[in-house]
């Protein structure tokens, strides 16, 4: 019996290492290998209690020490060792479905602040900044693709344009940290408890089911604040801190607003008995094209208000 937990301990942490190097040398499963990176340290905390937990963060990081150098070692303490071991532990002490979602989005941001504080102070330079030179190779590959396609545009244009999506990034890097640590919240959750569904042997904080996915109506108080604050950058220009608070706090709506109109889909999809891996595809086309996002995410601020599950239903009967 030993033996295979000694087995179990060394698989979760060899597949987090894995996980980890194919991110990295893998450009486009890096993606969705962010967004599950803590849910191997998640699984053994969870199956074998906080110390095992913690023993197989440090030694997956000496492990990548070893193999790829600091600099990784550092990327794979934050995003996988230690991220991994607060969401496992969370997951544990936490029954609440919905307060273990907050704790961990916290324990998430916690954590990419870390990492872009220790980048920063390595690096010495603000992440939430694009440098001048990063500006000008983004110029020069955009340039570059749009004269093999065909395009001809001046450079002063494609500078122009450079120079405008460098300024908003930089403006809306809050959000973006705040929605991408949403995401692999969710993401380690649904994959932990698809795990224990199958394997058993652990209760998990449960969330209800997304079909009656709700946000409170004080969700409104935030988007009058971020209305003001739209006004308030129109009304000082020279003043950034306004702009940066309204877009920042207007995106993080936009996306709970669109959860919200997804989470409606999912009710309509549910009531007219369409087929789960269909509704799965639907969702996740609906929340990455642009036009329907818009749409739903608009549907979801009238949810919000109105409830119109409960509307038309009465409608229906």
């Amino acid at each position: 019996m030993k033996g295979k937990v000694i087995f179990e301990w060394f698989f979760w942490i060899l597949l987090s290492v894995l996980m980890f190097m194919a991110g990295i040398e893998i450009a486009f499963l890096s993606p969705l290998i962010i967004l599950a990176a803590p849910v191997p340290l998640m699984i053994l905390v969870c199956r074998q209690g906080v110390r095992e937990g913690t023993l197989g963060a440090v030694f997956g990081t000496l492990f990548v020490y070893v193999i790829m150098g600091p600099v990784s070692a550092f990327l794979y303490t934050c995003e996988f060792a230690l991220l991994g071991l607060l969401m496992g532990i969370l997951m544990i002490k936490i029954r609440s479905g919905a307060d273990y979602v907050i704790f961990a989005l916290l324990a998430s941001l916690a954590v990419k602040m870390l990492m872009m504080g220790g980048f920063h102070y390595a690096a010495g330079v603000n992440p939430f900044m694009m440098t001048p030179e990063a500006a000008q190779g983004l110029a020069a590959s955009v340039s570059a693709a749009l004269s093999q396609g065909g395009v001809s545009v001046s450079p002063e244009s494609v500078n122009e344009y450079v120079e405008t999506m460098a300024q908003t990034v930089s403006l809306m890097m809050p959000a973006m940290l705040i929605l991408f640590a949403a995401a692999d919240t969710m993401m380690g959750y649904v994959l932990t408890r698809l795990y224990f569904k199958r394997a058993g042997g652990v209760k998990l904080p449960a969330l209800p089911p997304f079909v009656h996915w709700r946000f409170p109506k004080n969700i409104f108080w935030a988007l009058l604040a971020a209305l003001i604050l739209d006004m308030a950058s129109k009304a000082f220009p020279d003043d950034g801190l306004y702009r940066m608070l309204s877009l920042n706090l207007m995106e993080v709506l936009r996306g709970i607003f669109l959860v919200e109109g997804l989470s409606l889909l999912w009710y309509f999809m549910s009531a007219y008995k369409v087929n789960k891996a269909l509704r799965v595809i639907l969702t996740l086309f609906c929340a990455f094209f642009a036009p329907v996002s818009y749409v739903l995410s608009m549907i979801g601020i009238f949810d919000i208000w109105y409830d119109l599950r409960r509307r038309i239903k009465l409608r229906r009967k």
